[in-house]
């Protein structure tokens, strides 16, 4: 049995329409020691906890009213308009289609998660996000974690 990863003395920002989404991240948060969880109902009210707050990380679905995922995500990334233009972000997607995942990861989010997950499974992704970051390059005007091979030195 894999004993349940620990991530004491950082910060979360979820952001989700559904509270029921919300606690149930919230939830499985705190049980990696997570105890400071933020939490936006859409990506407008998220960018004003994101420069408020500056959370560690921020785990975030793509559908969402007012601001989008993906446009929190190209305000997030972009250097001249993000207060943390390289918070770990994660995104949570209902409809993993490869040109979401494709258009997210050219955004510059750090994981895509599909919905319904595990604790299990969002807490591997906040292994790679705290415990092994990639470091960021700027592409145009957004900043980007480096794609994982290219930061291993593992090209091909």
């Amino acid at each position: 049995m894999i004993a349940t990863p620990s991530f004491p003395d950082l910060s979360a920002l979820v952001v989700d329409e559904s509270l029921y989404i919300r606690r149930i991240v919230r939830d499985m948060l705190m049980r990696v020691g997570i105890k400071r969880v933020l939490e936006a109902p859409d990506g407008a009210e998220a960018l004003g906890v994101l420069a408020e707050s500056k959370p560690d990380l921020t785990i975030i679905d793509w559908d969402l009213a007012i601001l989008s995922g993906e446009e929190f995500i190209r305000l997030a990334r972009t250097p001249t308009t993000s207060p943390s233009p390289t918070v770990p972000i994660i995104l949570m997607l209902a409809q993993p289609r490869r040109n979401v995942v494709d258009r997210a990861i050219s955004l510059g989010v750090n994981e895509i998660i599909a919905k319904p997950f595990s604790p299990k499974t969002l807490w591997s992704r906040l292994d790679e996000v705290i415990n092994r970051p990639r470091p960021f390059s700027q592409v145009k005007s957004l900043l980007r974690p480096v794609p994982r091979m290219a930061a291993s030195g593992k090209l091909g």
